[in-house]
């Protein structure tokens, strides 16, 4: 498969994490989703009815981002993959998630959880 509609960078602030504070606070997440599907009907048809609105996506995105704190980023992931494997036309996905500001000593720049998920 070599089509790939790719949404990049999408900023939340959340309250996702492990730690006590990290469920009380907000802190900057990054989302990136790359989706996979066939795009020749919707590219000689022109018809945004034939590929995937990713309005939508990000809707759904925004959703996962909003609902009660989890943990791992992983599980966000999933969650993302899950919602995104939902959408008709949608064979394969990539999620990255990265949390900007990780609560560990030493780390510069973000920590991020990548995961592939086929329909």
């Amino acid at each position: 498969m070599s089509d790939w509609i790719r949404l990049k960078d999408l900023q939340y602030q959340a309250k996702h994490g492990a730690l006590p504070h990290e469920k009380n606070i907000p802190q900057p997440f990054q989302v990136d989703v790359d989706i996979g599907l066939d795009t020749r009907s919707a590219a000689l048809q022109d018809k945004l009815s034939e590929t995937i609105n990713y309005a939508m996506v990000v809707s759904r995105i925004n959703h996962v981002m909003a609902a009660p704190p989890v943990n791992l980023l992983e599980t966000l992931a999933q969650r993302i993959a899950d919602e995104v494997l939902a959408l008709p036309r949608v064979i394969a996905v990539r999620v990255r998630v990265r949390k900007m500001a990780p609560p560990v000593d030493g780390v510069l720049g973000h920590v991020e959880v990548e995961i592939w998920r086929d329909a």
